[in-house]
C-alpha cells in the first residue's frame, strides 16, 4: 500500500500541532516535507479530526495512481469503506458519497469542481501535494483557488506541499502564507554509477545491471524507472526470457495501465517471491512500492513539447533532472537501507539540470486556456500563477478557439465555449461533439451524434491495441472498459436520446468512411492532409506527416490526422491515427473549411508576376484560376512577397545601398541624440509597404523592378538635414595631404577602412577620427603596387613599430619609392622618390 509503517513514527507528527495553531491565525501555510515525512498520509488522517474544520477536505495528487491509493490507504486507517468518510475522484473513475470529508482528487477534478461552484460550498480545506512536480492542472488549480480566496472565500484554508521548495516561487504568489518544514524520513541509500557505453543499447545494459543487482542482494524487490510504456514493454520481454519465473514476479506500472494491474505493481510480493517493478516516473512521489530496497535508474525521460508551428506534441527522450534523481533514488530507502544504481556517470550527473521545467512553459495550453475564458479571463497572466505561459503556445491556444467559436475576437467566451465547456473533454473534441449534434438534430440522424462520441473515447482512451492507422478498426474497442463508460457520459450529457434510439455497437459496425472524416475534420481542420510523395503527406497547417508504407491507409490521396507525433530527429511526424478523406467532401459537408483568396506571385522563368484565383484548405492547394484584370495592389503584394522570399538582391541593391546601411547603422550606435531610422535589412524588409510599394505603380516585371534607383529611395528615407549630418560624421571620402580624396569603406564588422599607399600617409600623426572622435578609421597601408603592406587602426604605433620591418622588406623592391627614417614627420607624396625630390 502507500505507506507501511504507523503514522505516529513519521516526521510530519512533529509538525501537526505547529500546522494546527498556524491555521488557527492565518489561511495559508506552505509546508516543505521531503520524502517519507508522511505528508501525503499522517497529514490529512490527522486533519480529520480537527474540530475546526467542519467542512470537507480537498487534496489534490497530481497522479491517478497515487491518487486512488491514498485514499485506500486513509480510508484502511480510519476503519472506514473506501467512498464513505474518505473517497477519492479521478477523471473516469471515483468513489464518493454525500458522507465524504475527504476527497483526493485529480487530473483537473479540483479545476472543474472549482468552475461549476466558484465558491466551493462545503469545503474548509484545500490541499495541493506534491506540487513542486509543476503538473499543468496543479499549477491552474493552484491560481484558480488563490482567486476565490481572494474574491468569495476568505475564510477557505490553502496547504500547499512539496518535497522541496528550491526554484519554486510559491511565495510569489503566497507572500503572507506560513512556512514550515518537515525532517524527512529515510533510511541510507548506497548510491553506484554504471554509465553505457553505447546509447542505442542502454535497454539492453540495463537489463544486465538489473539482473546483477539482483544477485548481488540476495533480499528485497527491486524498482526500475523507465521513460515510457514502449521502454517497459520492451524490458519486460527482455526479463521475461532471463528471470526464473517462479522466483521473480516482473510487474509494470505506468499511468494507463489498469487499476487492477497497477494495484498489483504496489501490493506486497507474494511469499518466496520477489518482484520486479517496472515503471514510469509514476513511482517518483507520493506512492510507496512494498518491499522495494533496489532502485535502478535509466536517467531517462519522455518528455511532451507543444510545438506551435504545427500545433502538436513532440515526444523526446531526455535527462532527468538532479531533483528527480535523487527523488527516484529515495525510493530504495522508503522502508530499510537501500541501493540505487544510475545508469550514467556521475561526472555526468553534475551535468543535471537542477529541477524540471514546469509543464505550463512547454505544454499544450488549448484546455487551460479554455478554462481561463470560462473563468472570465482574456489572459492566463491575470491569474496568480506560478510561472508564466509560454506565450507563442497561449496565443496559438486563443487563435484556435476562435476558430472554433468558442471565444470571440475579445477573448470573451461564446455560449458554444461554455457548452464545450461543460463536456469536460479536449476543446477540439468538444467542438465536434456539439457540432455533431447539431447536424443530427438538423437531419434527424442520431447516429451521426452518436459516432461522435465513439470516435471521442476512441481518441482519448489511453488503451488501444496495434492495428494500424485507420481510426475505423478501433471503434467497436472503445466501446469497452473505461472508454465505453465515458462514452456513455457524453451520449446522455448531450441528451441523444432525445433524437431516437442510441445503439452504440450497431452505430460503429456501420460508420461510414465519409462519416467518419466530417467529424474528424469538425475537430482537426488543421491535420486535413494531402498526399505527397510515396508515404508523405502536407497538412492544411503546413507541416508534413507520413504513414508506414505497409499501412493500410497508404496511398489514400487524402486524409485527416487525427493523432500523430512529431520525434527528435525525423522531419515529418509519424500518424498513428486517421481516416481517408474523400475531396469531394468540400463541396458538400465541409465546404466551409474552404477558402478562397486571389493570389499574386512570381514566374521565375517568365520573370512577371502572374495572379490567380485560388481555393485553399489551410495551406492546402484545391485549385487555381487565373486571373485576366489584375488588380495593382495584388501585383505591388506579390513583388513585396517576392522580395521578403529572395531578398533585396532581387533589386537594383547595389554597394551604394550597402555602404548607406553600415553608415546608418553607425550614426545609430555612436550619435544616437540624432532620431536616425533603421534600414538594415530586417527593418527595410518589414517595411517594404512604406518605402518601395509607392514606386512600384509601373512594375511587373523583374526588369522593371531592377531599374528602380534603390541607393535614391534609400537615401531619401533621411530627411535633408540628416543627410548633412550624416555626411559631416561618416563621410563617404576622405581628404588626404596629396590632394587625393580617398573613398572610405565602411563593413559589416562597423569598421570604417580607409586604403591609401603609404607614401601619401606619410606625415599622418594618426589614424583619423570619425563620429564626433569616437570611431577611429582602420588604415589599409598599400605598396605602390596597390597591394596590402599592413592593416592598422593605430597609426602612430604603426610607424614606430611595424613600419621597420615594411620598410626593410620594401626598399629593395621598390626602390624609386620613398622610404623615410622618420615616416611620420615626412612630407607625404603621390610621386617616386626622385619626382618628390625635384618638385621640393
Amino acid at each position: 500500500m502507500v505507506d507501511k509503517p504507523p503514522v505516529t513514527s513519521l516526521p510530519i507528527h512533529a509538525l501537526l500541532t505547529p500546522l494546527r495553531d498556524a491555521f488557527k491565525c492565518q489561511n495559508q501555510v506552505i509546508l516543505e516535507a521531503p520524502t517519507g515525512a508522511g505528508k501525503s498520509t499522517a497529514l490529512p488522517l490527522d486533519m480529520l479530526d480537527w474540530s475546526e474544520i467542519k467542512g470537507k477536505i480537498l487534496m489534490l495528487e497530481p497522479r491517478r495512481v497515487a491518487a486512488r491509493n491514498v485514499a485506500h490507504f486513509i480510508a484502511k486507517q480510519r476503519g472506514c469503506e473506501l467512498g464513505t468518510e474518505v473517497g477519492y475522484r479521478v477523471k473516469g473513475d471515483s468513489k464518493v458519497s454525500q458522507q465524504t470529508r475527504l476527497e483526493i482528487v485529480t487530473e483537473g477534478v479540483l479545476t472543474r469542481m472549482i468552475q461549476h461552484d466558484p465558491e466551493l460550498s462545503g469545503i474548509d480545506m484545500v490541499i495541493f501535494d506534491e506540487i513542486h512536480e509543476r503538473h499543468l492542472t496543479t499549477d491552474l488549480g493552484l491560481a484558480l483557488a488563490l482567486e476565490i480566496q481572494t474574491s468569495f472565500r476568505e475564510d477557505l484554508k490553502i496547504l500547499a506541499m512539496s518535497a522541496t521548495l528550491s526554484g519554486l516561487p510559491l511565495s510569489d504568489v503566497m507572500p503572507d502564507a506560513k512556512l514550515l518544514k518537515s525532517e524527512g524520513r529515510s533510511f541510507p541509500v548506497e548510491h553506484s554509477y554504471s554509465a553505457v557505453n553505447n546509447q542505442s543499447h542502454w535497454l539492453e545494459h540495463m537489463a544486465k545491471v538489473i539482473i546483477a543487482s539482483l544477485n548481488e542482494h540476495a533480499t528485497g524487490s527491486l524498482l526500475a524507472f523507465l521513460p515510457g510504456q514502449g521502454e517497459i514493454n520492451r524490458l519486460h520481454g527482455i526479463l521475461n526470457a532471463r528471470l526464473d519465473s517462479s522466483a521473480y514476479m516482473i510487474c509494470p506500472l505506468y499511468g494507463s495501465l489498469s487499476a487492477k494491474a497497477q494495484d498489483q505493481a504496489i501490493a506486497p510480493a507474494p511469499e518466496g517471491i520477489r518482484k520486479v517493478v517496472l515503471s514510469t516516473n509514476v513511482a517518483e512521489s507520493s506512492l510507496t512500492i512494498d518491499g522495494i530496497t533496489q532502485v535502478i535508474d535509466s536517467g531517462y525521460k519522455r518528455q511532451a513539447r507543444f510545438n506551435p508551428k504545427t500545433g502538436v506534441t513532440r515526444l523526446s527522450l531526455k535527462r532527468i533532472s538532479q531533483a528527480s534523481a535523487a527523488q527516484r533514488a529515495g525510493r530504495a530507502g522508503r522502508l530499510m537501507a537501500g541501493f540505487c544504481t544510475r545508469l550514467w556517470s556521475q561526472e555526468e550527473h553534475g551535468r543535471l539540470t537542477q529541477a524540471d521545467e514546469p509543464e505550463i512553459l512547454h505544454t499544450d495550453l488549448l484546455s487551460m486556456v479554455l478554462d481561463g475564458a470560462f473563468w472570465g479571463v482574456k489572459s492566463l497572466a491575470e491569474l496568480p500563477m506560478l510561472t508564466p505561459p509560454s506565450v507563442a503556445n497561449e496565443q496559438v491556444s486563443w487563435q484556435l478557439l476562435q476558430t472554433m467559436a468558442m471565444v470571440n475576437d475579445a477573448r470573451l467566451i461564446t455560449p458554444h465555449g461554455r457548452a464545450a465547456h461543460m463536456l469536460g473533454c479536449n476543446p477540439r473534441l468538444a467542438h465536434m461533439l456539439l457540432m455533431a449534434k447539431q447536424v443530427a438534430s438538423d437531419n434527424s440522424d442520431v447516429n451521426f451524434a452518436a459516432l461522435a462520441c465513439i470516435l471521442a473515447g476512441t481518441l482519448e482512451s489511453r488503451i488501444r491495441s496495434r492495428q494500424g492507422a485507420d481510426i475505423s478498426r478501433y471503434l467497436t474497442e472503445a466501446l469497452q472498459g473505461e472508454s465505453q463508460k465515458q462514452i456513455r457520459n457524453w451520449v446522455n450529457t448531450l441528451e441523444l436520446s432525445a433524437l431516437g434510439r442510441v445503439d452504440l455497437n450497431q452505430v460503429a459496425r456501420q460508420a461510414s468512411r465519409d462519416e467518419i472524416a466530417i467529424l474528424l475534420a469538425y475537430a482537426y481542420p488543421d491535420r486535413i492532409a494531402k498526399a505527397r510523395g510515396v508515404t508523405g503527406y502536407q497538412l492544411a497547417n503546413g507541416s508534413g506527416v507520413e504513414l508506414l508504407a505497409e499501412d493500410t491507409l497508404s496511398g489514400s490521396s487524402w486524409l485527416v490526422v487525427a493523432d500523430f507525433q512529431e520525434t527528435a530527429g525525423r522531419s515529418q511526424g509519424k500518424v498513428y491515427l486517421a481516416a481517408e478523406l474523400d475531396p469531394q467532401l468540400f463541396t458538400a459537408e465541409l465546404e466551409p473549411l474552404v477558402t478562397s483568396l486571389e493570389h499574386g506571385g512570381w514566374d521565375d522563368v517568365k520573370g512577371r508576376f502572374f495572379a490567380e484565383k485560388q481555393q485553399k484548405v489551410g495551406q492546402i492547394l484545391l485549385s487555381q484560376t487565373p486571373i485576366k484584370n489584375i488588380d495593382q495592389d495584388l501585383i505591388k503584394q506579390a513583388i513585396e512577397e517576392q522580395i521578403r522570399l529572395k531578398g533585396l538582391s532581387l533589386m537594383n541593391f547595389n554597394e551604394a545601398c550597402q555602404q548607406l546601411q553600415y553608415r546608418v547603422s553607425l550614426a545609430r550606435q555612436y550619435c544616437p541624440e540624432y532620431d536616425w531610422p533603421a534600414l538594415d535589412n530586417e527593418t527595410l524588409l518589414d517595411t517594404l509597404a512604406d518605402w518601395l510599394r509607392p514606386y512600384l505603380d509601373q512594375v511587373r516585371s523583374l526588369a522593371q523592378l531592377q531599374q528602380l534607383d534603390c541607393y535614391t529611395l534609400l537615401l531619401n528615407l533621411l530627411p535633408w538635414d540628416l543627410q548633412q549630418k550624416l555626411d559631416s560624421l561618416l563621410p563617404k571620402k576622405w581628404p588626404l595631404a596629396t590632394g587625393s580624396n580617398v573613398t572610405i569603406e565602411y563593413d559589416d564588422l562597423g569598421r570604417a577602412l580607409l586604403s591609401v599607399r603609404l607614401q601619401e600617409a606619410l606625415g599622418m600623426q594618426q589614424s583619423p577620427l570619425l563620429a564626433q572622435g569616437k570611431l577611429v578609421v582602420t588604415m589599409e597601408l598599400l605598396s605602390p603596387a596597390h597591394r596590402p603592406l599592413a592593416l592598422t587602426a593605430d597609426l602612430a604605433s604603426f610607424w614606430q613599430g611595424p613600419y621597420e620591418h615594411v620598410k626593410k622588406e620594401m626598399k629593395g623592391r621598390y626602390p624609386r619609392h620613398l622610404w623615410p627614417d622618420d615616416p611620420a614627420n615626412t612630407q607625404p607624396t603621390k610621386f617616386t622618390k626622385k619626382k618628390t625630390l625635384s618638385s621640393q
